[in-house]
Parts: C-alpha cells; sequence; structure tokens
C-alpha cells in the first residue's frame, strides 16, 4: 500500500459513533476529507447485533434520569441531541421510527441491516473512503498532523475522532485497543466494568437453570435500598438475568469496585402484587389443600415448580409435609418467596456484557465539544466516554448523539 496523502479528518473506529461522525463531518466539509478507519474486516458489526437483531435506534423517553457516568458530559449530549433530533437525522437517510408501547425504537423495517445500510449508503453517497482491516500500531502528534500507522500505511490526519468502542461484547471483535492507543498519547484509561449484564451470584441452584418469572429486584447494601427494578427475572444455576437485573448490575458492580462495598445483597419478590397478610391465607388454604405433598407444593398454584422448590429449600422446609408447617415454618416460606436472596459476586468478564461502564469523563474532555483537554484537535465519542444507559435504545442513542459534537466544534 502506498502512504496516503494528508486528510482533514479520520475516524478511528467504524460502528454507530464512528459512522455518524463520518456521515456528520462529511456533510460540513465533504466527504473527500473524512475518512473511517476500521480495525475489523467489515463495518458496523456491533450495531447489527443490537436488539436481537432489531437495532434499538433510541427510545422516545430519552433523558439524563436514565444514563450513569459523567453528568455533565451526559446532560452537554442530551440537550443537543434529543428523541425528536433522532428521528431528524435518521428520516434524513430514508430511516423511519417504529415504537413499542414501552418507548422502545427500532427502524420501521425491524432489521439492524437497514439502520447499517442506509447509513453506508450516505457515507457513499457524501464521497467518504473506507480502509477495512486498518489496524492501528500507533498514533502520535507531529506538528499540526497526527500520523496514523498500519502495516505498510501511514495517514496523516488534521483532526482526529476515537469511536473505538469498549470491550462489551468481545465475540464480536469488541476490545480495548482505542484505549491503549490513547494512553500512548498520554491520556491514561479509565478503569472500565461490565453493565447490562447478567450478575453472577454466589447461591447456586442447579434446579433453577431455564427458570424466568416476574418480580421486583432490590439491591441493598447492608440495609439500605440501593435501588430496584421489576421485570423478567431469568435464572441459571450460577447467575441472574433479565432486562431488570441488566439495570441493576452497573450500580452492583459500581459498589463492589468503587466503594468496596461487602455487604450487597439482591432480593428478590417473586409475587409483588401479593402482600405478606394475602399470602399467609393463600398458603393456609393450601396447607390444607396439599396437606399429604411436601412443602413446595405450597406454592404450586403460584410459581415455576421448580422455583417453588428452590423457594422451599431457601426457606429451609423442603423437605417436610404441607400438614407439619408449624407458623413459624410458613412465615420463613413467605420471607422466602417476598425475599428471596442473592449474593453478587463481581467479574471483569465483558463476554455477557452489552455495555462497558466507565469511560472518559470531564477530567479528560470538554464536555461541550468531547475534544481532549490535553491533546488539541482530538475528540473522543460513543462507548468510549462515561456514560452509560438503561435497557432500551438509551446507549445507541448516547453513541449518535456524542457523535454529532466533533462535526460542531471542527473548524
Amino acid at each position: 500500500m502506498k502512504e496516503r496523502e494528508k486528510i482533514k479528518i479520520a475516524v478511528i473506529g467504524g460502528g454507530a459513533a464512528g459512522l455518524t461522525a463520518a456521515i456528520k463531518c462529511a456533510e460540513k466539509f465533504g466527504g473527500k476529507n473524512v475518512i473511517i478507519l476500521e480495525r475489523q474486516m467489515n463495518i458496523g458489526r456491533k450495531l447489527l447485533s443490537t436488539g436481537n437483531g432489531r437495532c434499538n435506534i433510541s427510545n422516545k423517553n430519552i433523558s439524563p434520569e436514565h444514563y450513569h457516568g459523567d453528568k455533565n458530559i451526559i446532560n452537554s449530549v442530551l440537550s443537543e441531541f434529543s428523541y425528536k433530533a433522532s428521528k431528524k437525522f435518521f428520516a434524513g437517510m430514508g430511516i423511519l421510527f417504529r415504537e413499542d408501547i414501552e418507548g422502545r425504537a427500532y427502524p420501521y423495517s425491524n432489521q439492524a441491516y437497514t439502520v447499517l445500510d442506509c447509513m453506508l449508503a450516505q457515507l457513499d453517497r457524501l464521497g467518504v473512503a473506507r480502509l477495512c482491516s486498518f489496524k492501528i500500531n500507533s498514533i502520535s502528534k507531529n506538528g499540526d498532523f497526527f500520523d496514523i500507522s498500519s502495516a505498510g500505511m501511514t495517514i496523516h490526519a488534521e483532526y482526529v475522532i476515537f469511536a473505538c468502542g469498549s470491550a462489551a461484547y468481545p465475540s464480536l471483535g469488541a476490545n480495548i485497543s482505542g484505549f491503549g492507543l490513547l494512553e500512548n498519547l498520554g491520556i491514561p484509561q479509565p478503569r472500565l466494568f461490565p453493565a447490562l449484564a447478567p450478575i453472577e451470584t454466589k447461591e447456586k441452584y442447579s434446579i433453577l437453570k431455564g427458570v424466568r418469572a416476574k418480580g421486583i429486584v432490590s439491591m441493598y447494601s447492608g440495609n439500605k435500598l440501593i435501588t430496584e427494578k421489576q421485570g423478567e427475572i431469568q435464572f441459571s444455576d450460577k447467575w441472574l438475568s433479565g432486562i431488570c437485573v441488566f439495570d441493576i448490575s452497573r450500580t452492583v458492580n459500581e459498589y463492589l469496585i468503587y466503594k468496596k462495598a461487602h455487604d450487597i445483597k439482591l432480593s428478590i419478590d417473586l409475587m409483588p402484587e401479593y402482600a405478606e397478610s394475602d399470602l399467609w391465607v393463600y398458603l393456609k388454604k393450601c396447607k390444607v389443600l396439599f396437606s399429604n405433598e411436601k412443602a413446595a407444593s405450597l406454592l404450586s398454584g403460584a410459581l415455576n415448580k421448580n422455583l417453588a422448590r428452590a423457594i422451599a429449600c431457601y426457606a429451609g422446609i423442603q423437605d417436610k409435609l404441607c400438614k407439619t408447617l408449624s407458623g413459624n415454618d410458613m412465615k420463613d416460606l413467605i420471607n422466602a418467596v417476598k425475599a428471596f436472596t442473592f449474593t453478587p459476586v463481581y467479574s471483569e468478564n465483558f463476554n455477557s456484557a452489552q455495555v462497558c461502564a466507565g469511560g472518559y469523563g470531564s477530567d479528560t474532555v470538554n464536555p461541550e465539544t468531547l475534544m481532549s483537554k490535553k491533546t488539541d484537535k482530538l475528540f473522543i465519542c460513543g462507548e468510549m466516554l462515561d456514560a452509560d444507559g438503561e435497557c432500551g435504545g438509551f446507549n445507541l442513542h448516547f453513541a449518535f448523539g456524542s457523535a454529532m459534537k466533533p462535526a460542531k466544534y471542527i473548524k
């Protein structure tokens, strides 16, 4: 390969943020002044996997309350990129939205390929070059330009936009190589940890593998309620999953890492619609009905049979017949239903994490421009920033929104 001539803007990363940044820069400066450098063979692999292949592109309930991380950066991005602005941006590429009853927005086709194809078509119309399998060996600042070197080629760019993604979903090629490149430029790598991920637990219930149940998951530090979410819980023999668990996982990991908390518990209310007094009446009737059966039978009309067995085991009455249960036994069973408790274990395994928490904050970048405070003309956007949202399109929305910033402030 021959060495390329100088170019105005190099976008490192061909994911959601990188594609958006390239489109906006090309609209402002012309496509011949922009190039996308992608480490993998194909553009947008992770984008195609979002929303189970449907691409949960945004959410009509976008607001800072649905995000964690650096509030200055989050507020800055969302103040300029609302849900309405998101619809307008994608409509400009021919993409229409379809909303579900909870506000999640998808392309009208319900296919992630629609989003990727339309974004690539827009880049082609604008004349933006794309180099795939471009594995950067080094990047350095040489006067007014950045030297970006790969095997057999060095690109000289006046501006660089880092949109390299994070460690989440390594099966799709994700890694933290972008953070390493920035570290070589003197920008320290931030602490990263999994979010929107299953939560591993100390307690192991092989009988619960594959069981699903609706309920409320509450996170406690000691006796203090930290947060809680309601929805479907998915059990396995060693972890908890489901959207409500994913949304809590970020806070759990944050407490385990930064606060070194050793008293974190997850309490699950498996029958939130019923007060303890209502359960008492119900179980007393079931005690008569199932008098000669094992204690788990008391819950056979309310919960999955394997979950009922696990609850009886948790209450310590699994081997007792219903007719022999004492008043205290019944109370223990009710407590188990209303507060089935697990102890979370922190793991730095990103294999099942949808997003990566942590990232560069306002101590590293200007929240208004997202330009590095240390290195002029270097911008950082997308998952590399300290901003992560709940399930439901919030993270993709932020990726697109943050990528709008560089084009606005590049001169």
